[in-house]
Order: C-alpha cells, then sequence, then structure tokens
C-alpha cells in the first residue's frame, strides 16, 4: 500500500516538474513571422486536429474498457462468443479512411501553395541572400549589398527574401522554424528558397 502512494507521489511529481520544464521551452515554430510560416502551421494544427478523432477515442475507449472490464468488476456483462458489429466495424474503417483523405487532399494542396522554389509575389523588390553552410557556422552573402555575415541573418519586415542555398562541407539543413520549413541542400545544388517576414522577431 504504501509502495503504491509512492509511486503516485512520484508520477504526479515528475508530471509536474515536466511541465514546468516544458514551459520554458520557445515554440518558434508555432510563432510564425512570415505568410509561409503561418500558412505551415495552419497545416500542423490542422492535421492534429483531425488525427486527435481517432486518438482521443482511442485514449477513452482503452481507459474505459479496462475499468469496465477487469477482472473485479462483477457487474460487467461477460460475452465470450461476441465477435462481429457491422457498425463497429463500419466506424472503424469509415473514420480514418476520411480522414486520411481530407489529410492526403490538404497535402497535396499545400505542397504545391508552398512550393519553396515558388517565388513570393510582392510589390516589394525581395532581397538576394546566399546561403552557404560551412564547418560549424553559416554564411549569409547579400551580394545587391556587397556585405556578408556569419552566423547571423537579417532583413526588413515585409520584404520578400530569396535565399540560394548551397555548401561549402557535407549536406546541411537550413530551418528557420518562424519563417518556414527545413530545406536541406548539398555542395552539389544551389536552388532558390522564398521566405518572407511581416513581423521583427
Amino acid at each position: 500500500m504504501r509502495l503504491s502512494k509512492l509511486n503516485k507521489s512520484f508520477g504526479i511529481l515528475s508530471l509536474i516538474a515536466a511541465s514546468a520544464l516544458l514551459s520554458g521551452c520557445d515554440m518558434a515554430l508555432l510563432d510564425p513571422k512570415g505568410q509561409i510560416g503561418l500558412e505551415q502551421r495552419s497545416l500542423i494544427l490542422t492535421a492534429l486536429g483531425l488525427m486527435l478523432i481517432v486518438v482521443i477515442p482511442v485514449i477513452v475507449m482503452t481507459i474505459v474498457f479496462t475499468r469496465k472490464f477487469r477482472a473485479s468488476n462483477t457487474d460487467a456483462k461477460y460475452t465470450p462468443n461476441w465477435s462481429h458489429s457491422n457498425k463497429i466495424e463500419a466506424v472503424v474503417w469509415t473514420v480514418p479512411i476520411i480522414i486520411i483523405a481530407i489529410l492526403a487532399t490538404l497535402t497535396w494542396k499545400t505542397t504545391h501553395e508552398l512550393d519553396p522554389y515558388k517565388p513570393l509575389v510582392s510589390d516589394v523588390k525581395p532581397i538576394r541572400v546566399d546561403v552557404i553552410s560551412l564547418d560549424w557556422k553559416w554564411l549569409f552573402v547579400y551580394p545587391d549589398l556587397g556585405i556578408a555575415t556569419v552566423n547571423e541573418l537579417a532583413f526588413p519586415a515585409n520584404t520578400p527574401v530569396n535565399f540560394r542555398i548551397t555548401s561549402n562541407s557535407v549536406m546541411n539543413s537550413f530551418f528557420i522554424p518562424r519563417l518556414g520549413g527545413q530545406i536541406l541542400r548539398d555542395g552539389r545544388h544551389a536552388d532558390p528558397t522564398a521566405f518572407d517576414c511581416q513581423r521583427t522577431g
């Protein structure tokens, strides 16, 4: 009995500690500064909401079934010969198929809308930045301005930025969570990618 109480107390304290630690994390991906980031966040939250339609009932039913059909529950109806239900089969197959179809449609649509090679439509002249990954650092070259920076990228708000990303070393991941998705590049490619930033930060 005492061990059970200790386990319960330890579980509660662990949950509180984990919550306190996670509250200090910077949710950059869910606090976008540009249009691409906003649309990607919308896609993430929509997909999460659709998946929770399946996940939440499964978790609830797992808890309910384990409690209802436990060995000590004498009120549970014992049905050893039950094996099939058309209604349950219909729900179990139809709902996931509908969700997968919706997710597939959303993914197809947004993949083309958020194509990283597609230039952003804007009345403002975009800034060109050559992004070069070196060993343990990033080099940002502004060819139109004749300047370069190391590990620090800056540009005006409400201005499209055309990145030309390549690598002088191994394949690297260029990822600015508040602006858009992750781009992988190696030294054999130098493809353009467009982002924008509507707010400072």
